[in-house]
């Protein structure tokens, strides 16, 4: 990407929280994705549950292609499947489940009787017992576990919540100890394929334990690559919950899944959760992302409903990095129109975002920039706040100071200036940094400025008079002393 490159119509880059968008049938084509982009998408999602690996580099390539077209960096996120279990075919693919009918699920692959299911996770008979729930259907249908064969080959169940259940739908296992491994021989394959399309983004799904993410990352750690991507936790089981404090520990982003968490979890208790998920990602500095049904009245109808728009509101105030569009705009019937009503609620909450002001002594070493850099970083935000500055710059090799300024959520946009590309793709998750590549980062600090002060000037973010507070180093090419300079734009 050169360095003198514009960023098109980027008033709205300067946006703070983050917009994902999952990539399906509805925005695949290269016209779309260049609109989406130029409307504020920072990164793309790609469902490792749907597609297959031809399509998605096909995805890939396009995503990029327009990317460096625009001039605006874009992350991609790859999302593992993870052991979703669903139900296998069912006879007549719909079964109506009576409150107190008997119903079996049966260790084989396909069955004819209406009341036996089958599932893609053979060890479930295994792995449940006599009191334990299965929810089917989004957790709309509810059995309970009361028996288990002598020869280990059915459990029976009886239905306590009713409803209509369908071929292929969802399984879930609330508080069940799952025998399966979170990165499944399919992860496998799917993370090796991800690796070498470097992707920026790694989600796990139905994260249990820290040692998933553990996991994860040795199997990261066997690529042979000079780049490694951002390991996301998604947190969408009661196990999950139960051991967030060691998976805030090892991962490197997380995302509030609120989907299947509701489904695993009493869903009255899913915005509380939600909101204290966020709450410890910020005192972490770990960046999070919000997802599921956020504008889901959109997959199908030209506007949301009011309770959305809070919802997505509420969850910009709280302090999330990132805000994840689905179905809305992978099969919904207005992709682009979804993304431009996210950014609205988006410029209009960031403003109610609250800044922190101070290091929180919660926030792991590995994520803090040297204790120097970490004073210059709360310094400059405060310096940048009380002069009203328009536009915080900083250098950045690794995107650890960028991010400590993100952990601030300060009032004033950060522009990140680094030299990688694929360091500029993963800024895209930080809230509140644009990011942009750049060569002169390891050159003088005049040089960089003068770059800084153009590429303003050329995307109209900056205008004369304006005030502009860097963040670098007085020596770019050694190890030398930490900066803060404000300089007026002449």
């Amino acid at each position: 990407m050169s360095t003198t490159a514009t960023l098109g119509s980027c008033h709205h880059r300067l946006v703070k929280t983050r917009i994902i968008a999952t990539m399906g049938p509805s925005c695949e084509d290269a016209e779309t994705i260049r609109q989406l982009i130029l409307e504020g998408v920072d990164i793309f999602r790609l469902n490792f549950a749907h597609g297959s690996h031809k399509w998605l580099q096909e995805v890939v390539h396009r995503i990029r292609a327009v990317s460096e077209e625009l001039k605006i960096p874009v992350g991609i996120l790859g999302d593992l499947s993870g052991p979703k279990i669903r139900l296998g075919r069912i006879a007549g693919d719909e079964l109506m489940c009576s409150e107190g009918r008997t119903i079996r699920f049966v260790r084989s692959r396909e069955s004819d009787e209406p009341h036996d299911l089958t599932c893609t996770y053979e060890k479930l008979i295994d792995d449940v017992k006599p009191g334990d729930r299965i929810l089917l259907a989004d957790g709309t249908v509810g059995l309970l576990v009361t028996d288990k064969a002598d020869d280990g080959l059915s459990v029976t169940c009886v239905v306590a919540e009713p409803g209509v259940i369908r071929s292929k739908q969802g399984v879930n296992l609330p508080g069940v100890i799952l025998s399966t491994p979170s990165v499944t021989p399919k992860d496998e394959v799917d993370l090796v394929w991800a690796l070498e399309h470097r992707l920026d983004f790694i989600g796990l799904s139905f994260v249990r334990s820290a040692d998933d993410i553990k996991r994860l990352k040795s199997l990261i750690g066997r690529h042979r690559s000079d780049t490694h991507p951002i390991v996301v936790a998604k947190i969408e089981k009661t196990e999950a919950i139960a051991d967030l404090e060691r998976i805030l520990a090892v991962t490197d982003a997380v995302m509030v899944a609120r989907g299947d968490l509701g489904v695993e979890a009493e869903i009255s208790r899913v915005p509380i959760l939600q909101k204290e998920i966020i709450r410890r990602c910020n005192q972490e500095r770990i960046p999070v992302i919000t997802a599921t049904q956020m504008l889901d009245s959109m997959t199908t109808n030209d506007l949301p409903t009011r309770a959305e728009v809070s919802d997505v509101a509420n969850a910009v105030i709280d302090g999330t990095d990132a805000v994840m569009l689905s179905g809305e705009t992978a099969i919904g019937k207005h992709p682009v129109a979804c993304v431009q009503m996210m950014q609205k609620i988006v410029h209009e909450s960031d403003p109610l975002v609250i800044g922190r002001g101070t290091e929180d002594p919660h926030t792991h070493e590995s994520r803090r920039a040297n204790p120097i850099t970490e004073a210059v970083s709360l310094g400059a935000t405060v310096v940048a706040d009380n002069l009203h500055a328009d536009l915080i710059v900083v250098a950045t090799d690794s995107g650890r100071t960028a991010l400590a300024l993100s952990g601030q959520r300060g009032r004033v946009p950060i522009l990140a200036v680094a030299h990688r590309q694929d360091i500029v793709r993963r800024l895209c998750l930080y809230w509140g940094v644009t990011s942009i590549q750049s060569t002169l980062v390891r050159q003088s600090a005049d040089a960089l400025l003068q770059f800084v002060v153009q590429w303003g000037l050329d995307n109209d973010v900056l205008k004369t008079g304006q005030k502009i507070v860097v963040v670098g180093h007085t020596n770019w090419l050694g190890d030398g002393h930490d900066l803060l300079m404000v300089h007026i734009v002449p």
